[in-house]
């Protein structure tokens, strides 16, 4: 009712107006044609890198500031005159850009793409040697650099660029966010480290004793037995093999968690020893795995009695690397490959292997075993180390057994000569 007489009474209003005057006016038409209202241009600020919008620009039009949207645009009005934009993003660099025209074609839509700022650098060595496969990370950006030690980060902000590689200590830098780059020097860590035989560590009081000389003296790691020089395993795994082959040393068992947790008490670097190829249980349990006696035809043995996997083929390589896996997940600091060699110390002429037994695929499949490892434990944050024999630093050939420190020290972070007497 009350719309009705609101019409009804403007309905009387223009008829009194019209007997009063001989303008006519026609129901529907405007009695007085607004302005209209000035366009407007839309525009969308976006990252030139994954076309994302960037929320919250800070933007500056004609000295008037204003932030973009959720859906990152913004509007101004277009007053037939140049419109002076600049747009700015942490992380980005900042763009100003003179709008002369209307954007007709688009009905006032623009779009401005900010390029991210990429901050190039390099980690370097003591010796000024750039260090590849390192962690660099910025305001919690992170990136790995390149065989050259040279990393990228983008949309990098002024701050405490750190790094970190395995068996090196930690080291950063600060960026202002204005040099063109960074340098990042690292230092190698200095381990003086004792080994712990498996059967040391699961004995309360002997384990007790040791953590007790360690404290008083300089040593800063301990190496502890995972898989021993026989194939006997020192502490409970997930690793299927293990109970399937009988290789579990029941009754000699150390708490692998404990031991990692009082290590970290006293702030040991923590290194475990796995014995590579010489493995009596696995080759007789997979003897397809194990060398070969070529005179005999049985399995190869060793003057201890003592068989070996076939470092030639790929497949035997499957069970110390899941227990090299499991080390390092449990927090081991660094995985010491022992017997990461061909055989020695028999009848080496028996030797029969699947692969070449020469001496370039004896060295090339150490490598590539090492390269293996080194692949699925650095990205876990261990180091990969190989226990060598100390003649190979001075032989001119690998011994017989594959190993060559050259080449070797391309693969992994630590090498550890053994000197026998």
């Amino acid at each position: 009712m009350k719309r009705r007489r609101i019409l009804l009474g403007i309905g009387m209003a223009l008829v009194a107006s019209a007997c009063a005057s001989p303008t006519t006016l026609v129901m529907g038409d405007a009695a007085i044609n607004p302005e209209p209202g000035a366009p407007l241009v839309t525009m969308t600020v976006r990252a030139a890198d994954d076309n994302s919008a960037l929320v919250g620009a800070e933007v500056t039009v004609a000295g008037v500031g204003m932030v973009t949207d959720p859906s990152g645009r913004f509007e101004v009005e277009w007053r037939d005159e140049p419109l002076q934009v600049a747009v700015s993003v942490p992380g980005f660099v900042t763009r100003t850009r003179t709008i002369r025209e209307y954007p007709e074609a688009t009905a006032g839509a623009v779009a401005m793409k900010l390029d991210p700022v990429v901050l190039v650098g390099t980690v370097l060595g003591p010796d000024g040697t750039g260090l590849p496969g390192t962690t660099v990370a910025l305001n919690g950006s992170e990136a790995r650099t390149d065989e050259t030690g040279t990393f990228r980060l983008t949309r990098a902000l002024a701050g405490e660029v750190t790094a970190s590689r395995p068996a090196w200590e930690p080291a950063s830098a600060t960026w202002d966010g204005e040099a063109a780059g960074v340098e990042v020097q690292m230092q190698p860590r200095t381990i003086r480290a004792l080994r712990v035989s498996g059967d040391k560590a699961a004995d309360p009081e002997t384990w007790s004793e040791l953590l007790a000389l360690v404290a008083q003296s300089s040593v800063n790691a301990l190496v502890i037995d995972t898989k021993d020089e026989n194939g006997w395993v020192s502490h409970v795994s997930r690793v299927p093999e293990v109970e399937e082959i009988g290789a579990l040393n029941v009754g000699h068992l150390y708490d692998v968690e404990q031991v990692l947790a009082d290590m970290d008490a006293l702030g040991l670097y923590k290194i475990t020893r796995i014995t590579t190829f010489q493995d009596n249980f696995m080759a007789r349990a997979f003897p397809e795995l194990a060398v070969r006696d070529e005179i005999n035809g049985g399995l190869w043995m060793n003057n201890k009695g003592l068989r070996w996997l076939d470092p030639t083929d790929r497949d035997s390589w499957e069970y110390p690397l899941a227990l090299a896996v499991e080390a390092c997940e449990l927090g081991f600091d660094e995985i010491q490959f022992d017997y990461i060699r061909f055989p020695s110390d028999g009848n080496i002429q028996a030797v029969d292997t699947d692969g070449d037994y020469a001496e370039p695929n004896r060295v090339a499949t150490v490598k590539a075993f090492l390269e293996e490892a080194y692949s699925r434990l650095n990205p876990l944050g261990c180091a990969v180390a190989a226990d060598i024999f100390a003649i190979t630093l001075t032989s001119d050939w690998d011994e017989g057994i594959g190993q060559r420190p050259e080449p070797l020290s391309e693969t992994v972070d630590v090498l550890s000569p053994m000197v026998y007497t």
